[in-house]
């Protein structure tokens, strides 16, 4: 059979064990650094991983943070991530980052220890069976497969299955529960290649790519909503194409902030909560004509909640590889069903051989007034260049700007800072920005850089969270130190859960904030990261931001910047972000 061979075939070598199969396919999938914290019951893993000189067995100081690497590492690496955890409070402690990989379509195989077979319905231990704590139930709603692998021979088998389903269609997480006495068995397997067990998704229906290429080409004011899918199938280039050779406006959702460039002049910025004022009034208003989005389910924050008017009296094509998302909360005029890259791949050839042909594109943008930019751009542009101390959330980011690498990952956590960073941070061409928006999970962005600066460690990557995220996650840098990669967090400090604050203070039936949203004594961020072993500096007045950022990158060490801000400054709230915060307008 093409694609199998028989694994180990020298008939004098030792006999492989159960673990030699499974690291084997795990590396041939590109795995290179597993995420964990090692425990009893996932012993042998831990050990044969730590063993092998191909992968790096990077421990977390806390499961859920393992999950969070393995989800930074698949994001920013485009490729299969792993993290693992014994069994009991090891596996349930995954579930928050795990969950987060879910909603968001990242690829990565979660692995939980068990108890030993023979032990399996009699107490053991931590065991986490039917009979007892059912782990693999647990995972079940938020892994695309989720199951004990019953026998060494039957390992195969449900990890082919397990890499397949994380890697085909949508990507996302997929769960393996394996008793710890199966690890050193021994295996004779049949070895099957990857592209042998998972399919390629570079299938479409070219009749519906036709049909959108006339669509396209006969509008007058066509506009396209880039989602997250868009980054998942890297296809950021030839959204860029699309875009230009039509030409077409272009919107992000706030997740798939960057992955069209925000300086661009056909960039109508981010379209959602916390958005910008240019994309709401395009995809709102009454000129386009076409609306084409690509990889957005169009969910409740991605279109100011499900506003009635996004398809109002316009064409809609949404382009998704998950059928079950195109036509859920909007009726589409026509659907294009596959990966991203490879449908924008021929939807720009055949406009280009339209065009060859003499069908020249309708768009009437290349002829209109262009965009606004620069500050004007903004809700408040006046706090943008402002000299006030205390510092103004605006400011940092302007001066940030300044100084962004061309290639950097810009990681945003969720609370008041991720509104900030939707709205005021401009990403332009080859940037890259994070947001784990699917789920919402504080600490996400904190901790996730360190996987990603594993995956692609030449390219420079950046943390924006907020003091409560550090608070509650913060404790992983120490990891960041010992294995020495140069994350810069950027730390902003209005000592308070901002969105919960300003909210509050606004929508509260006595007019005041929820008083437990504010911390009792001031946080000293700086300090703290520097008794972890953190190379610091603190930020409090403007123009003071380009230097700490020069200065933390050269370094090439992990790096935190304390940035004090006036607290008093509300983000860009919106009425979706007050409903997020928990809060209904009255």
């Amino acid at each position: 059979m093409p694609g199998v061979v028989q694994l180990f075939p020298d008939a004098k070598a030792p006999t492989p064990r159960m673990v030699d199969v499974f690291l084997r396919y795990l590396k041939a999938e590109g795995v290179r650094v597993v995420f964990g914290i090692p425990g009893g019951l996932l012993y042998p893993f831990f050990d044969a991983v730590e063993q092998d000189p191909e992968l790096t067995l990077a421990v977390s100081k806390h499961e859920e943070g393992a999950a969070f690497m393995a989800d930074g590492y698949a994001r920013v690496g485009r490729r299969l991530s792993v993290c693992a955890g014994t069994s009991g409070p090891g596996a349930t402690n995954l579930m928050t980052g795990v969950s987060c990989a879910f909603a968001d379509g990242v690829p990565m195989l979660v692995l939980t220890g068990q108890a030993a077979s023979h032990a399996l319905g009699k107490g053991a231990a931590q065991e986490t069976s039917r009979e007892d704590i059912d782990i693999v139930a647990m995972f079940a709603p938020v892994t695309k497969y989720s199951a004990m692998v019953s026998s060494p021979s039957s390992m195969s088998m449900h990890l082919r299955r397990a890499l397949r389903r994380a890697l085909s269609g949508r990507p996302g997480p997929v769960h393996l529960n394996v008793p710890v006495d199966f690890w050193e068995k021994p295996l004779h397997e049949d070895w099957f290649d990857p592209s042998t067990y998972r399919p390629s998704a570079n299938t479409f229906d070219r009749t519906a790519v036709q049909q959108a290429v006339d669509m396209l080409l006969t509008a007058k004011r066509p506009a396209l909503l880039a989602g997250s899918g868009v980054a998942i199938a890297n296809a950021q280039q030839h959204l860029l194409a699309l875009a230009d050779v039509l030409p077409a406006r272009v919107a992000t959702t706030p997740r798939a902030k960057g992955v069209f460039p925000e300086d661009h002049e056909l960039s109508l910025g981010v379209f959602g909560f916390a958005g910008h004022k240019a994309a709401r009034d395009a995809l709102l208003g009454d000129e386009v004509d076409v609306l084409f989005t690509v990889g957005s389910s169009l969910n409740e924050a991605a279109t100011l909640n499900w506003h009635p008017d996004l398809a109002r009296s316009r064409r809609l094509i949404q382009l998704d590889i998950d059928i079950d998302r195109i036509g859920r909360n909007y009726p589409v005029n026509l659907p294009l069903v596959g990966d991203a890259q490879t449908i924008l791949v021929e939807l720009v050839y055949h406009l280009h051989r339209k065009i060859r042909d003499g069908n020249m594109p309708q768009s009437v943008w290349r002829n209109a007034p262009p965009l606004e930019r620069g500050h004007a751009r903004y809700l408040t542009p006046e706090l943008r260049v402002s000299n006030a101390v205390p510092l103004t959330p605006q400011r940092w980011r302007r001066d940030l700007e300044q100084v962004l690498p061309d290639d950097a990952v810009v990681f945003s956590d969720i609370g008041g800072h991720m509104l900030s960073n939707i709205h005021y941070l401009c990403i332009r061409s080859r940037q890259s920005f994070v947001l784990n928006l699917g789920f919402g999970s504080m600490g996400h962005g904190t901790v996730a850089p360190i996987g990603a600066a594993l995956a692609e460690p030449k390219r420079p990557v950046i943390a924006i969270i907020g003091d409560a995220c550090f608070t509650m996650n913060g404790m992983d840098l120490i990891t960041a130190v010992e294995y020495e990669v140069p994350v810069v967090w950027i730390v902003e400090n209005n000592n308070m859960h901002g969105i919960t604050y300003h909210a509050s203070k606004k929508l509260s039936r006595v007019g005041r904030p929820l008083q437990g949203s504010q911390y009792r004594r001031p946080l000293e961020i700086a300090a703290m990261a520097r008794a972890m072993g953190l190379r610091t500096d603190i930020v409090d007045g403007p123009g003071q931001m380009q230097a700490a950022v020069r200065e933390a990158l050269y370094s090439r060490q992990p790096s935190l910047i304390e940035v004090r801000v006036d607290p008093s400054i509300a983000p860009p709230l919106g009425d979706r972000a007050k409903s997020l915060s928990g809060f209904i307008e009255r």
